[in-house]
């Protein structure tokens, strides 16, 4: 039997350490360093706490109807007792995360309570992941959410995007909502699949309501919809238990762009001067910390607003920024993803023969790809393999005698050294090349270019504001 408080104690923990909320934690004056996970307060001596949490749980019911008893009191203390530390970040992320949910929820005509299914499914943690791989904020399987127009491959989880997910969570549960017209069995359904639902119906003599099926309910479904009621109850009456929203700073400045070739994040960070963690906190959905704009297709970046104009100013250089450095090692992932050699590359097909037992899953698990990146690649519609069977499993790529990426620097080498004769009896020297500011260029990505740092080129050729090269401008790059 699966302890589902212990699940739900795995994932508050786990939120505790993402980006926005460690970073909180760190904050000595910020009120998570007020509470425990540990400590439990005693109730108020004499008073009945059953009877005060029921009357406050009767007084939530409104288009969802709830129930109480001894299992929805375990989870309520859970969250405002047992757990006031997480349950002080949970409020924290919510002020971010719910106006949006409620939004989308109110779209498809859904209760906005809803939402907080979120809080038992991963603590409002965008990229967290159960034991059986359900993922993101929403906790989503790969099939469901395959189902509901959510990818996922080798580069991209779009269960791990808040936005998309939260779409798909609410035309899921209004889908359940249709098959039970009862929104504790749609809410069951959610956590164990319409099938086991309609089953424990079946076995409890055709009953309709979750407290009269809840005993036919595999172990951890019986337990998830009173951990929902415990979790709503803590948003609805936090205040009264002395817990106070956690400050989580996750910027609402924030913009999107579409990135129109393959770029990995920390060339993002290096020539905007940006930190690398936080372009992963805002764009969770990127399992690699790569966009994966190798054909085309409608990849977005979310950066804060100033970032977003930086990065459209900066684009050229951000995608030729130390390129080789980044995608090289990617070529095999590259390949999986296209079903062909990478752009730029010479390659031949890479073959693995089905051994006796392997299935479809072990081959791609080998060559770490996925099953449906592997049957794009093989033109396969089914899982079928046979023994002997030969599977293209990615490309050996051998770079060419001379990229584009060289003959750009070779090019500029030639400029650079024919400007450079060219006033030898100026500011060149033999120990020195003169470099023309190309459109597109920085500083950083110029210093990377010669193997230097941007500082360096900027003491020795006095400039003050990194960001104010312009196109023609010529630079001493000391060698």
């Amino acid at each position: 039997m699966i302890d589902y408080e212990k699940v739900l104690d795995k994932g508050m923990e786990n939120m505790l350490n993402e980006y926005y909320v460690k970073r909180e934690r760190a904050n000595s004056t910020s009120v998570l360093s007020s509470y425990s996970d540990e400590e439990q307060i005693a109730e108020t001596e004499g008073v009945d706490m059953d009877s005060v949490y029921e009357a406050r749980v009767h007084r939530m019911n409104r288009i969802v109807q709830l129930g109480y008893g001894p299992a929805v009191r375990n989870y309520i203390e859970l969250y405002v007792n047992k757990r006031k530390r997480s349950s002080s970040a949970i409020l924290g992320l919510a002020q971010h995360y719910y106006p949006m949910m409620k939004e989308v929820f109110d779209k498809y005509d859904l209760p906005e309570e809803l939402v907080y299914l979120t809080i038992i499914e991963s603590s409002l943690n965008p990229t967290a992941v159960s034991p059986a791989g359900a993922t993101g904020i929403w906790q989503f399987m790969y099939t469901t959410g395959k189902t509901y127009g959510l990818k996922a491959n080798s580069f991209v989880d779009d269960r791990r995007d808040p936005y998309k997910a939260t779409d798909a969570a609410a035309r899921h549960l209004r889908d359940l909502y249709g098959i039970f017209n009862d929104w504790g069995l749609a809410i069951s359904a959610y956590n164990c699949g319409a099938g086991n639902v309609r089953k424990a119906i079946a076995r409890s003599g055709g009953k309709n309501t979750f407290w009269e099926i809840r005993n036919y309910l595999p172990k951890e479904t019986q337990n998830y919809f009173p951990a929902y009621i415990g979790a709503f109850y803590m948003m609805k009456y936090y205040k009264v238990h002395g817990i106070k929203p956690a400050n989580i700073s996750i910027p609402t400045d924030v913009d999107t762009i579409i990135v129109k070739k393959e770029v990995h994040f920390e060339q993002i960070a290096h020539v905007l001067g940006i930190d690398e963690k936080e372009i992963e906190a805002l764009n969770p959905q990127y399992k690699r910390k790569v966009i994966p704009a190798f054909e085309g297709g409608n990849y977005a970046l979310r950066l804060r607003s100033k970032d977003i104009i930086r990065f459209m100013s900066l684009e050229d250089s951000i995608y030729r920024y130390d390129y080789d450095t980044y995608f090289q090692p990617l070529q095999m992932y590259v390949s999986a993803f296209t079903g062909k050699p990478a752009s730029g590359t010479q390659g031949t097909k890479k073959y693995h023969t089905v051994k006796s037992g392997e299935t479809l899953a072990k081959v791609a698990t080998k060559y770490g790809i996925s099953v449906e990146e592997l049957k794009k690649m093989n033109g396969m519609k089914s899982n079928y393999v046979k023994t002997g069977q030969k599977l293209v499993v990615g490309y050996e790529s051998k770079a060419p005698a001379s990229t584009a990426t060289d003959k750009t620097d070779k090019t500029d080498t030639e400029a650079s050294s024919s400007s450079s004769a060219s006033s030898t009896s100026t500011s060149s020297s033999p120990s020195c090349i003169i470099h023309t500011v190309k459109k597109g260029e920085t500083l950083i990505y110029i210093a990377n270019k010669y193997h230097t740092s941007y500082q360096k080129i900027a003491k020795d050729n006095g400039i003050k504001n990194i960001n104010s090269l312009v196109v023609g401008q010529k630079l001493k790059i000391n060698k």
